[in-house]
């Protein structure tokens, strides 16, 4: 930006640096204050609730200004990054000279997808940031973990928007990045709720790129990169923005994770939302969900790992197997499973931690958190070590790290509570040791030069203190004012005394100032060196605190496991989930009386069910239920059942509920029809689909016919495993013509005052919905009560409506052509039937003639 007469030389500072962060709010040092000015300020202090005011002018108008003192801007600036603006920070870089312009410059940029302090983070869930770039034929898709230096990075197909979104569910990106030429997807992204941040072009340099990878990654790595155009694109708007925003954090990253979506077990945006695995429908926290249950770790770090299998179950057995052997110990040796979570509850978060020191944004409370971690390491190592039979505890051990040295040196270097005054623990550095004890020396100078000044003045009640603005001074009381000798300087006149300074104080307090501040560089020097070592451990440092969040995680389901009687399920390679009297993990936790198990046996002999039943009688619990203990099967978690042998699936659907999507103007039945199809386009006979009421948002017979022919696409098409509750109970003929589909009920019973749920998933098909029996329960108004009954009777006298199964015709004997005919008939009938219902239900009667009486009647005969 060139120079502006009309700004004064701090605006045209603010404007040359503001220039190169033109959707970013700066805050800019001006002594003890952080300033922002123009729009900036404007938008701060209406979200901060902050005063806005105004300073000098420019082009003749006030310069809006706002300002919070630099030792609070941790809390305005946590506010701001967590309403999704980004946030920079210009520094003093060096102290003011008289006539001259201070020298600022930004040292930090705070955007969503990019913290690090543990104020700003969710504590229990990770931090990634989405690097998104479509070329050609494919999408490439980057995320990356800032304070664990992971990046995951894979490709889907171009148009793949669900897949897409299954990706985005799992990692849940804190920002979004897309490249200058992609605007089509922000205004999607913003759609689907993430925060989404547009990386121009002119800050790519792709050269630059390309030299960060092949000196970051493995050969092999960057010939993969290299050989996908969606794939290197997205990694390298990664880098461009990161080299702006977080240019030194690039240095930690050392490995690429590249996946296959297919990797883990697929679940659709629809199937996470309506299991409610990490977030519940409600008010969108995790209370009631699968995670609620399964995360009983001891460290943010465990919880967080919980969270990301919960998200990415295992598809491959011999993982999962691995997984559940450590389970099975801990469930057989629960003494184990007790020292080693006494150990975690000192360890603390060390994964972040570990990942703040390598960014050179620790904290002297990271320091010393790290040192008792590393006490507990050793400890850790000599439980488990013994288990190295179990293949991933022996992983596990051989990641801990050998940390001795180390730990010696921070636990003879540190304070034991270091502040910002005493860093360093006394006897570790004979100078520095030296250097307090001449500036404690000093003290007592002072208490000798004020008595000495007592006994010259004869003043006794003279007094030496101290300030931090003034510093040391002579502190007189005006009834002695007469006896104080002119070589007092007077500094300051306050009611009742007043203060001086000589020439041998100012001299003492020369010495000791100097003294301090010899310390506190030396202070400074050693702690750097200190730095500089524990940089040295970072790569085994990462590694530990991985191992350690893994093991938090595996002993949490082996407590869930042991608490709760869950039992290991078998996997099989024949698609068969087969069920003894399993429960609903998070029902089950929320009842105060007992959960009523259930079976389920979904083999080739009856792999769909269609299951009828009333309206609370315990259907969409059953259903989440078998989905969720398959889920849970695929983390290598214990399930809740008596047994359970569960195939190895390759993806779960669920289509569950009623919900719309206004802001895309897609009514409810649109969106059950959108999800439907990606189950009917993605499920494979490896697949779970779990669907409840398909069909019930459009009119009956549109809804009863799609119902049926989604059914028998399923069955026939696909093959999948498949749990189809309905309402519609002319479906329950359908395995009269497909053997392999069955019939079954949540039992209920009508009693005279009502009906009673018996909460039990039996063979059959139920007596009816009980619909009104329901109503009642709600406590709908007697007179609706006793409308609605009368209708329904009505209503089942008009009609006999049977759907026609898709048949060939040439495998029809002469008796089934003749059923079929009968069939056709009694669909005609009930078509009339209800014309005629639907023309009586629109007649006004108060304001009906004769005439228009004799017309409607000559209608519904002809």
């Amino acid at each position: 930006m060139t120079k502006n007469s009309e700004h004064t030389p701090l605006m045209q500072q603010y404007h040359d640096i503001k220039i190169d962060y033109p959707d970013t709010l700066l805050f800019f040092q001006v002594g003890d204050f952080y300033e922002l000015f123009f729009e900036d300020a404007k938008l701060a202090a209406s979200f901060l609730a902050i005063a806005l005011t105004s300073r000098g002018k420019n082009k003749g108008e006030p310069i809006p200004l706002c300002g919070v003192p630099i030792h609070a801007v941790d809390h305005y600036v946590a506010k701001l990054v967590k309403g999704g603006f980004k946030v920079a920070l210009c520094d003093q870089l060096e102290d003011p000279k008289p006539g001259s312009i201070v020298k600022r410059g930004v040292k930090q940029v705070l955007t969503p997808g990019t913290l690090t302090d543990s104020q700003l983070l969710d504590e229990r869930s990770a931090s990634y940031l989405f690097s998104f770039y479509p070329a050609g034929d494919s999408w490439g898709l980057v995320f990356s973990e800032l304070l664990t230096a992971q990046i995951f990075i894979t490709t889907v197909p171009a148009g793949s928007e669900k897949l897409l979104e299954s990706e985005l569910i799992r990692f849940f990106p804190d920002e979004i990045l897309i490249s200058n030429g992609s605007h089509q997807f922000q205004s999607y992204f913003k759609k689907l709720g993430y925060f989404t941040t547009v990386v121009h072009e002119e800050q790519l340099i792709q050269e630059d790129a390309q030299q960060w990878l092949k000196k970051q990654f493995p050969q092999a790595a960057c010939e993969q990169v290299d050989s996908d155009e969606a794939m290197r694109q997205a990694l390298f708007y990664f880098y461009a923005y990161m080299s702006k925003h977080q240019r030194s954090s690039l240095d930690q990253f050392t490995t690429l994770f590249f996946y296959k979506p297919d990797d883990f077990l697929i679940m659709d945006a629809a199937t996470q939302r309506n299991l409610e695995l990490v977030k519940n429908a409600q008010d969108g926290t995790s209370k009631n969900t699968l995670l609620s249950v399964m995360d009983r770790a001891r460290t943010a770090m465990g919880s967080r790992m919980i969270k990301k299998w919960i998200l990415r179950p295992l598809v491959k057995k011999e993982a999962i197997i691995q997984r559940q052997d450590v389970i099975t110990l801990c469930c057989a040796d629960i003494a184990l499973v007790n020292n080693l979570e006494q150990l975690l509850a000192h360890i603390g978060d060390v994964e972040r931690v570990v990942g703040r020191i390598a960014l050179q944004r620790a904290s002297l409370i990271d320091y010393s958190a790290l040192s008792r971690m590393l006490l507990i390491v050793p400890q850790f190592k000599k439980t488990i070590i013994s288990y190295k039979h179990i293949f991933l505890l022996r992983v596990i051990v051989d990641h801990l790290g050998e940390f001795t040295r180390l730990s010696d040196l921070l636990r003879a270097a540190l304070h034991d509570e270091p502040s910002p005054e005493m860093i360093i623990k006394a006897g570790f550095d004979q100078k520095l040791d030296e250097m307090r004890a001449l500036v404690n020396n000093s003290n007592e100078k002072i208490t000798e030069l004020e008595l000495a000044e007592q006994k010259a003045t004869g003043i006794t009640s003279l007094k030496i203190r101290y300030n931090a603005v003034q510093g040391y001074y002579i502190e007189v009381t005006n009834a002695n004012l007469s006896a104080v000798p002119e070589r007092y300087r007077r500094l300051q006149t306050l009611v009742g005394r007043e203060r001086f300074i000589t020439p041998e104080l100012q001299q003492l307090q020369y010495g000791i100032e100097s003294a301090r501040k010899d310390i506190v560089n030396h202070e400074q020097t050693l702690f750097e060196s200190i730095k500089k070592e524990v940089a040295s451990y970072i790569s085994v440092l990462r590694k530990s605190a991985h191992a350690i969040a893994h093991i938090d995680a595996l002993l949490s389901l082996a407590r869930l496991a042991y608490d709760n009687g869950y039992i290991r399920p078998q996997l099989n390679d024949n698609r068969d989930i087969v069920i003894i009297k399993g429960r609903h993990p998070v029902v089950e936790q929320a009842l105060s009386s007992t959960f009523i198990p259930n079976d389920t046996n979904l083999t080739d002999e009856q792999s769909l069910w269609i299951i009828t039943g009333p309206n609370m009688g315990g259907k969409s619990t059953y259903l989440r239920q078998v989905a969720l203990m398959s889920v849970m099967a695929h983390i290598g978690s214990f399930v809740p059942a008596q047994s359970a042998n569960i195939a190895l699936l390759d993806r779960i659907f669920t289509r569950l509920g009623a919900s719309d999507n206004v802001a895309e103007g897609k009514s409810t039945f649109l969106v059950e029809m959108e999800e439907t199809a990606m189950i009917c386009t993605q499920a494979t006979e490896k697949s779970l689909v779990i669907l409840d009421e398909v069909g019930r948002g459009t009119s009956t017979f549109d809804g009863l016919a799609i119902a049926q022919a989604v059914v028998e696409y399923i069955f026939t098409t696909i093959g999948a495993r498949c749990l189809f509750a309905t309402h519609y109970h002319e479906l329950t003929h359908l395995p009269q013509t497909y053997p392999g589909i069955e019939v079954y009920q949540a039992a209920s019973k009508k009693m005279e005052h009502g009906i009673v749920f018996l909460y039990t998933i039996i063979r059959g098909v139920a007596d009816g919905s009980f619909g009104i029996e329901v109503a009642k329960l709600a406590h709908l108004p007697e007179k609706v009560i006793e409308r609605s009954s009368g209708l329904v009777q009505s209503f089942a006298q008009a009609a006999t409506y049977v759907v026609p199964a898709v048949i060939d015709q040439s495998d029809l004997s002469a008796e089934v052509r003749v059923l079929k005919a009968e069939n056709k008939r009694l669909l005609a009938e009930q078509n009339k039937a209800a014309k005629v219902m639907n023309l009586l239900a629109e007649i006004d009667f108060d304001s009906l003639s004769p005439k228009k009486a004799f017309d409607l009647l000559w209608d519904m005969k002809s």
